[in-house]
């Protein structure tokens, strides 16, 4: 039988029969896929840290069965469960790349912000700027760019007042408001810009207005709502 090999981190694991377990793999080279684990849930089990939340490594995959027959650890994120906050952010992580994607849906872009926003959760104090630097990367990669130059409704620089239209997922400038908009501060704003800008690497040196990223998160969080229906359990 043929194999597959593929860089992945394991997305969610269900129990299947009385040993197995199913799990939903993202993948690099084919997106969203599902596997199979066999007998992983006895104690002697050699794959059994493959079906961990989080695991991330190279999957050697059996077809057509999709058996998972080897697995090459790289990183299992451990330390996101050593912090109730960790892990419902990076939990929060695991259901965004299950909203956004469809099974087979490959965004190798995607896959690699999602393992350094993993990263900044699990090793650094900056989980709240990566977060928010995450979810503004999705919102451009699916055709909801934020405003963070001049308004998105008339083009004008922003010189006052700046408001997300949560109706089209733009930020729009005082005059081009409409009465259901949410006024944004220029703070936070320009915490959208800066955390934009700013390499996953590099967030660590960022010194933000205090208490920015987490209204930016707020923001941000409240526009994922409104996008892509998901309500995202993030502590802050």
């Amino acid at each position: 039988m043929d194999t597959i090999k593929c860089q992945a981190i394991v997305i969610s694991a269900i129990d299947y029969k009385e040993k197995d377990k199913l799990v939903t793999l993202f993948s690099f080279e084919y997106g969203i896929i599902t596997a199979n684990l066999k007998s992983v849930k006895t104690a002697s089990a050699k794959l059994k840290f493959a079906k961990e939340l989080f695991c991330f490594g190279e999957f050697i995959i059996q077809k057509p069965s999709n058996v998972i027959v080897g697995v090459e650890v790289v990183d299992t994120f451990f330390d996101v469960t050593k912090k109730l906050e960790k892990f419902y952010n990076a939990c929060a992580v695991v259901e965004i790349v299950k909203t956004i994607l469809q099974p087979g849906e490959i965004n190798g872009q995607l896959f690699l912000s999602t393992l350094k926003v993993l990263g900044n959760i699990c090793y650094e104090n900056t989980e709240d700027y990566a977060l928010a630097k995450y979810l503004i990367s999705i919102f451009d990669a699916f055709g909801y760019r934020l405003a963070l130059d001049k308004c998105a409704e008339c083009g004008q620089p922003f010189m006052s007042k700046r408001w997300l239209n949560l109706e089209y997922g733009e930020i729009v400038c005082n005059a081009c408001k409409t009465i259901n908009d949410i006024e944004i501060s220029n703070r936070c704003h320009l915490a959208m810009k800066i955390l934009n800008n700013t390499d996953y690497e590099k967030l660590k040196s960022l010194k933000l207005a205090k208490g920015s990223e987490k209204e930016c998160l707020q923001v941000l969080v409240r526009n994922f709502k409104k996008r892509f229906n998901v309500e995202l359990n993030l502590l802050q």
